[in-house]
């Protein structure tokens, strides 16, 4: 086994979800998909050490494999991708409904197969850059919330690349160089303008570009994930 592919292959798993779980992503980095890899291969491979770091990397100490020998046997060949990798992401839809996203941008359950998660969503294909790819995540656009008529307007269907900001550095600040966000909450996804970030009370204003919709302000206590949008990346021009 030399190649993410031949791992990937020998699970039955997809071999983007394991060059993440590889990269260290702990939404990958599953009970379930230990054991799917010890079955596979035979390697007795710590459940502890993977899900918390805890102990070493062999569960058996008295095994003839190495721990650098299983490391060297995962790790990827240089590609042409260079420092970028191309990985398959769900494309989550920006509605208010209640529990969307649960247990794949928040309150993930460790026990369940996020390919099993996945399933439930429309993916596709994008390039990123290896070190931060594990921040990114896709969303479609559902409504018109974000559309004025301007080259400002976030269009239904636009498809979004988006970098989470994690909640350790929302005290920083959050008003950056990306003005639109997309917030995730019990009630469901927002996509809005972000216009105030109050560090003191801990709250956040979004706006809606089309005056529709009311402007809101959020305590950060119930935003269970925040994103920056970066990127259109996905665009039916039938639309305008």
């Amino acid at each position: 086994m030399h190649k993410q592919k031949d791992l990937a292959k020998l699970i039955g798993a997809t071999e983007a979800n394991v060059s993440r779980l590889l990269s260290g992503d702990d939404r990958y980095t599953t009970k379930s998909m230990i054991t799917r890899i010890n079955h596979a291969s035979g390697y007795p491979f710590s459940e502890d050490y993977l899900l918390r770091g805890e102990r070493t990397l062999l569960s058996d100490p008295e095994s003839s494999v190495s721990e650098r020998e299983l490391r060297e046997a995962c790790e990827e060949e240089p590609s042409a991708l260079g420092s970028h990798t191309l990985l398959q992401l769900p494309v989550i839809p920006t509605t208010l409904e209640a529990g969307m996203g649960r247990g794949i941008l928040y309150e993930r359950d460790d026990t369940q197969d996020l390919e099993d998660v996945y399933a439930a969503y429309a993916s596709m294909p994008v390039f990123l850059d290896r070190e931060a790819s594990p921040c990114y995540q896709l969303f479609c656009v559902r409504d018109d919330s974000m559309t004025d008529g301007t080259r400002d307007s976030l269009c239904i269907g636009d498809i979004l690349l988006c970098r989470e900001v994690f909640r350790e550095d929302w005290t920083h600040g959050l008003i950056g160089r990306y003005p639109n966000v997309v917030v995730v909450t019990e009630e469901g996804i927002l996509l809005r303008r972000l216009t105030k970030h109050d560090r003191k009370q801990e709250t956040i204003s979004l706006h809606s570009l089309n005056g529709g919709d009311e402007d809101r302000i959020i305590a950060l206590q119930d935003v269970k994930a925040f994103f920056y949008v970066e990127r259109l990346i996905e665009r039916h021009l039938s639309q305008w």
